[in-house]
């Protein structure tokens, strides 16, 4: 729990700093096989492999690290970070944010060589249903208080 409290505190204090989230067009993310086809649309990220039978290809937004040779960048789907996203479909995503530089020092360490946050379309559902119910519970909540 304090992971992941920890890990939406820095996902607020991204959006704060500057980072972009890039939204896609529904049409255009139909036209990719899988996510990785999807990454390689972005720039300064390249892929080297398919990712086919669910095996991660190497991914470089920074290139190799100096302090400890890893290559992969931090991968945050929907605020929890992972190390295979061959899962994901294209169709499934609803934005892709790349941070490097400053942005992703938030992460520490672990965002060493970058990171990419995936937000998935039922995550954005989920935000827009949690609000709704929030903002009926407050209009409920005025009506009774008015009631009194």
């Amino acid at each position: 729990m304090r992971k992941a409290l920890s890990v939406i505190a820095a996902l607020l204090l991204c959006f704060t700093l500057g980072a972009q989230e890039k939204v896609r067009d529904q049409k255009d993310k139909t036209q990719y096989d899988s996510v990785f086809d999807l990454l390689r649309a972005e720039p300064g990220i390249v892929i080297s492999g398919d990712g086919g039978n669910g095996i991660m290809p190497k991914v470089y937004i920074r290139g190799i690290s100096t302090n400890s040779n890893e290559t992969q960048p931090l991968f945050v789907v929907d605020g929890i970070i992972t190390d295979n996203v061959t899962y994901l479909r294209p169709e499934d995503i609803y934005s892709i944010e790349v941070l490097k530089d400053g942005t992703a020092g938030i992460y520490g360490v672990q965002g060493q060589n970058g990171v990419i946050l995936f937000k998935t379309k039922s995550a954005v559902q989920a935000e827009k249903d949690a609000e709704a119910a929030r903002r009926a519970e407050r209009k409920a909540a005025r009506a009774a208080r008015r009631k009194k």
